[in-house]
């Protein structure tokens, strides 16, 4: 009997170990494939918050119909990002016009780099400062910016469509559970478990945008008040690497430190560039997004740098971004079969697993 177990357990790990492995195979092989439909669904995602609050209209005291606050959410939530694309796009032209003057003040920076090196060699090592600057390929970052950008030009349209089947798809989805579950108990505990992931995955996101836009408005005006050229580009980058954990906001920090070294020739607006927004980003980090998103999500910080890396290394930035709402979803899922509960503990912060699934 005892060999017999083994046995099953020997198969049931081998089963798994197929299975994960053919979902990170297909992660990476399809990944030209799944990112549009990832897209689509953070765009679907969008248009149901938006919809959410259209419903709150009422005129005569009655909600618009459904399908009205379908096409005003759709229209609004295009509209907005349209808006952001052409934001980003007319600044990296702008930077790249300019690229020149930016280039001329690069070069008195390193004079002057090169002046302070040779006065303290006593206390520095030598290094060529030209040669370690121009090893920099800023065109290939310029022109890597503007394929990306292309990139998801290109692929908006095929999002689009996405998104507008995801639209019709979601009219039938509770009639399919109908007809999938027969017994009403299994249909209510699917239900309860969308729910779950829907409210939890609600909450991160609410409050990351909540805490990004408080962190980029504070970001844009610091910019303005130091004078660092194109601050809503600056602020942007900042609303939106804000989204990834830990790392996000050192990045978004130094973004904009780095590119006063090339407006202003010197290295003190670095510092006070720096430091101001990242004062910004401790303060809201530490204090506001606390307080807001409570014990909520409960993430073990391991869990979450690991799964950060393996996001990064696998989908790059769009990994990165939404590689805490995964692991949210995983625990829940997880939480809910006897056989991976405990994995499901291991990947809290307390191994407290009620606080999360009892988030709605």
């Amino acid at each position: 009997m005892k060999t017999d177990l083994t046995k099953d357990n020997l198969r049931n790990v081998a089963y798994w170990i197929i299975i994960i492995s053919g979902i990170f195979f297909s992660l990476i092989y399809f990944r030209a494939f799944l990112e549009p439909i990832v897209l689509a669904l953070i765009v679907w995602y969008l248009i149901r918050s938006v919809r959410k609050i259209i419903s709150k209209i009422t005129v005569k005291g009655k909600s618009l119909p459904i399908i009205i606050q379908r096409v005003m959410a759709f229209v609004v939530t295009l509209s907005l990002l349209y808006g952001v694309y052409q934001i980003v796009s007319v600044n990296v032209k702008l930077i790249s016009e300019n690229a020149e003057s930016y280039d001329g003040n690069l070069q008195i920076f390193i004079d002057q780099l090169k002046d302070f090196t040779e006065a303290n060699s006593n206390y520095i090592p030598e290094f060529d400062v030209q040669e370690t600057i121009e090893k920099i390929d800023y065109q290939s970052i310029l022109s890597g910016v503007f394929n990306s950008v292309s990139v998801l030009l290109g692929n908006f349209a095929l999002v689009i469509v996405y998104v507008i089947f995801f639209l019709i798809e979601e009219n039938y989805f509770s009639k399919k559970l109908d007809k999938l579950f027969k017994k009403e108990g299994n249909k209510e505990n699917i239900m309860e478990i969308f729910g779950q992931i829907s409210t939890a995955v609600n909450k991160y996101f609410t409050v990351k945008t909540e805490v990004s836009l408080i962190t980029g408005i504070t970001s844009y005006l610091i910019l303005l008040a130091w004078g660092v050229d194109f601050p809503v580009l600056w602020a942007f980058l900042i609303f939106i690497l804000n989204y990834i954990p830990y790392i996000g906001s050192l990045v978004s920090s130094l973004l904009p430190a780095i590119f006063a070294i090339f407006q202003f020739a010197a290295f003190p607006p670095f510092l006070y560039v720096f430091l101001s927004v990242e004062v910004v980003q401790i303060f809201v980090g530490n204090y506001v997004e606390p307080k807001l998103m409570g014990r909520t999500l409960n993430l073990s910080p391991l869990v979450v740098i690991m799964a950060l890396s393996f996001w990064a290394a696998i989908w790059g930035i769009m990994g990165m971004i939404l590689s805490v709402p995964i692991i949210s979803v995983a625990i829940i899922i997880c939480a809910q079969f006897p056989s991976t509960r405990g994995l499901a503990i291991m990947m809290t912060e307390n191994g407290n697993i009620e606080d999360v699934l009892k988030r709605q």
